[in-house]
């Protein structure tokens, strides 16, 4: 078998593994593989081929990470779909938690606001299963 159906032999084996997978990590990589079986097919030699493969997938995979390490805090937020929305808190227990139903189930909530009171609240966060929010208007 030469070169050339071993690069891509190689380049589909890792290209089905990215599809089970969804990481684009193994896409760089197929790509890469691709890359090795263009050299061939073009005539370098095996390491140059290796190199040109090696060089793909690193660069590929490094953009990748620089990409998504660039997504600021601000960014995420948009993501969660419950900051913003309102809901209403009728009191708070100890160290400025209460429990709140909030979409059909019941969550803890933290208070932002220094002092915590009673009455329609905004989510500005949400942490794992703790809703942050802040108050929009107190009952007397």
């Amino acid at each position: 078998m030469s070169n050339f159906s071993l690069w891509l032999v190689l380049a589909g084996i890792l290209l089905i593994a990215e599809i089970t997978t969804g990481t684009f990590y193994l896409l760089m990589v197929s790509l890469g593989a691709a890359i090795g079986a263009l050299m061939d097919y073009l005539g370098y030699g095996l390491e140059i081929q290796i190199g040109a493969a090696a060089v793909f997938a690193v660069a590929g995979s490094l953009l990748l990470r620089n990409r998504s390490l660039k997504r600021t805090k601000t960014d995420k937020q948009h993501d969660v779909l419950d900051i913003g929305n309102k809901l209403e808190i009728s009191s708070w227990g100890v160290g400025g938690r209460a429990n709140v139903q909030y979409r059909g189930a019941n969550w803890a909530a933290e208070s932002t606001d220094s002092t915590p009171v009673t009455g329609l609240h905004q989510i500005v966060d949400v942490q794992g299963n703790v809703l942050k929010v802040k108050s929009i208007s107190t009952h007397a």
